[in-house]
């Protein structure tokens, strides 16, 4: 949403972005779709593949969803808190490893100084990344559910 991530969390751990594994004979998107829906009651009006990201010990297949901002995230099964975190203050809170991973490589911007960089350079970046991701993956032949 704009600026902001979809973030989750289960009792007593800390913040990770929604997810899990497929499974048997499930697509990774599916997987997304359905781990979305079954954590934050938040159902998906479309799915983009973006990238992958190496873990420490899982490889994350990284979807950006189209949600309806009529929608309300509400935590469900495993997951007991949802927020809609600022893209600028993920390193301020508990994520985990990978999540802050996911958010940097999106917040990443070639044209500024990481050393010197602001906030809102940060988030201009994340949305500017985040937008490039989607054009390339739709120029690639992919589904255009979120244009």
């Amino acid at each position: 949403m704009g600026t902001r991530i979809l973030l989750v969390g289960k009792a007593n751990s800390r913040w990770s972005l929604p997810g899990g594994k497929p499974d048997t004979g499930e697509t990774f998107e599916a997987a997304a779709v359905r781990e979305l829906m079954e954590e934050t009651s938040l159902q998906a009006a479309g799915m983009q593949y973006l990238f992958e990201f190496a873990g420490t010990r899982t490889c994350h297949h990284v979807f950006a969803a189209h949600v309806d901002e009529q929608q309300t995230a509400t935590p469900s099964n495993e997951i007991t808190r949802c927020t809609w975190a600022k893209v600028t203050d993920i390193s301020d809170l508990d994520t985990s490893v990978s999540t802050r991973g996911i958010v940097d490589v999106l917040a990443l911007n070639r044209s500024y100084d990481p050393r010197v960089r602001n906030r809102y350079q940060r988030a201009d970046a994340f949305v500017q990344n985040l937008r490039e991701a989607l054009r390339d993956v739709r120029l690639r032949g992919w589904t255009t559910a979120l244009w």
